[in-house]
């Protein structure tokens, strides 16, 4: 079996036809957040609690 490593780029192209096939096309924040975990700026627990906390603070 042959293995195959995706770029960046392509992960991002498979991960937003399949959102926006799903009607949920990738927002900007979206893309800068997948980007962030492709290159191991951030891990997903940290990708979630800054959308937590962005949703926290559009509350107040």
């Amino acid at each position: 079996m042959a293995t195959t490593t995706r770029t960046e780029e392509q992960i991002l192209a498979a991960v937003a036809a399949g959102h926006e096939m799903a009607g949920m096309p990738l927002t900007d924040g979206d893309v800068a957040a997948l980007r962030r975990l492709s290159r191991g700026e951030s891990t997903v627990e940290q990708e979630r609690d800054r959308v937590l906390a962005e949703i926290k603070a559009a509350r107040t």
